[in-house]
């Protein structure tokens, strides 16, 4: 019953146009309007919200509202269902190979001038960061959030966000040295160059290039890693 409450609650979300931040109806409303009983509502309500479809507010004014859209959260989910069928590190990289690329390709053709302006700010931040800092890894982590919004394709950014997550290493030991920051600077101007020319056939090989050099490096330096199960994203960013 309680899985039943919580597809009719998600459902009704969607046609009734809610949106990150609305209120949902109180625990008593959903009693009468559903005819169950309080526990088969809050069950329903704990596993929305562990899908990171709603959030659950306590305190004065809080109570259930639709929850803003996490990244951090389908990667969590992805990276769960990926090391239960036992995909390797080697395979998440393939397929952001696949999905990068073809990003920076949309991301050429349908960047506005804001975009390109973002990126170039990016790479600005980059190169002036300390090499290794966490302002460094910050900048590095935008850069390609910045192109995946410029692609204008959401669903597809969704993915590579997932993948990404995934994909990056860290959280299973991968650590870059020092030359490798400056080939990841040179990479990055070639791409966000690309992007700002309108160069889709550009954008693809270099982003292809840069992404192969990366998986390079883990398949040389973590053999042990690249072809185990995935390691598991932390349930907080």
């Amino acid at each position: 019953m309680s899985v039943l409450l919580a597809e009719a609650i998600a459902d009704a979300i969607v046609s009734r146009g809610l949106r990150p931040g609305d209120r949902l109806a109180t625990e008593a409303e959903m009693i009468a309007e559903y005819e169950v009983g309080r526990a088969t509502v809050r069950e329903a309500l704990r596993m929305l919200e562990a899908q990171g479809l709603i959030e659950v507010r306590v305190g004065a004014g809080g109570g259930p509202f639709v929850a803003r859209p996490d990244p951090h959260g389908l990667a969590r989910i992805l990276s769960l269902q990926l090391r239960m069928s036992d995909a390797t590190l080697r395979e998440v990289l393939d397929a952001r190979l696949i999905v990068e690329p073809a990003l920076a390709g949309q991301a050429a053709r349908r960047r506005r001038d804001g975009h390109v302006a973002a990126l170039r700010a990016n790479q600005r931040e980059l190169e002036a960061a300390p090499r290794g800092s966490a302002g460094f890894l910050r900048a590095n982590e935008e850069f390609h959030a910045l192109i995946a919004d410029a692609s204008g394709n959401r669903p597809l950014a969704a993915l590579w966000s997932a993948l990404a997550a995934i994909a990056d290493g860290h959280e299973a030991g991968v650590r870059y040295p020092l030359a490798a920051f400056g080939a990841m600077i040179a990479a990055h101007r070639k791409i966000t160059e690309a992007i700002a020319a309108g160069d889709a056939d550009e954008a693809i090989r270099a982003t292809t290039v840069h992404l192969e050099a990366t998986q390079a490096y883990v398949a040389r330096y973590y053999p042990s890693l690249i072809d185990n199960p995935v390691t598991l994203v932390s349930g907080v960013p």
